[in-house]
């Protein structure tokens, strides 16, 4: 009979994976759903520790039709501080904090402005293999948005007076791919 040389993981589902391949190191991350928008959407994470990580997501859209008569153009930048939990250290607890601009003309009245806020982010990374995991997550808390309302006559933007708006709820949400580089 062959004698196997005995590594000590034998006995351990294929799913269960290396604690090291789960903890710190940098990951490029890139959020499906806001891709799925036509909104492109990149960002870090850097695990310090295997209970802390530090993330930083960006998204940005420049989108015109209708002769331009319609507009969705956007940018975001969003640093979250996460403690994750667990034996596996797969579900996390977060602060995000979310700060951008926007302009919006979907119909004859467009939107443009600055919004910020932040909230408390909740989530789960699913392992799929040693590089790459699903995270799943959501976002609650507050967003303000500060913006000016135009409407576009013989081509040239006309304002229409500035508002405010307070937003408490969902701030966040996203199935993000997460590719460990390192």
């Amino acid at each position: 009979e062959e004698t196997k040389a005995s590594s000590g993981q034998e006995n351990q589902p294929e799913s269960v994976l290396p604690a090291s391949s789960t903890t710190l190191g940098l990951s490029l991350r890139a959020n499906l759903l806001r891709w799925a928008t036509l909104t492109p959407d990149l960002g870090l994470e850097w695990r310090i520790c295997p209970s802390w990580g530090i993330a930083v997501n960006g998204s940005w859209t420049s989108w015109s039709w209708s002769d331009k008569d319609r507009r969705y153009a956007l940018w975001e930048v969003a640093p979250e501080v996460r403690y994750y939990m667990g034996e596996k250290k797969a579900w996390y607890l977060g602060a995000m904090f979310k700060a951008g601009q926007f302009n919006y003309k979907l119909s004859e009245t467009g939107k443009q402005g600055d919004l910020m806020g932040g909230g408390i982010t909740a989530g789960h990374q699913l392992r799929l293999n040693k590089a790459l995991a699903l995270d799943f997550n959501l976002g609650l808390g507050y967003l303000n948005a500060d913006y000016e309302k135009y409407e576009v006559i013989d081509g040239v933007r006309v304002r229409h007076g500035n508002e405010t708006k307070d937003w408490w709820g969902p701030i966040n949400a996203g199935v993000t791919l997460v590719w460990k580089l390192f």
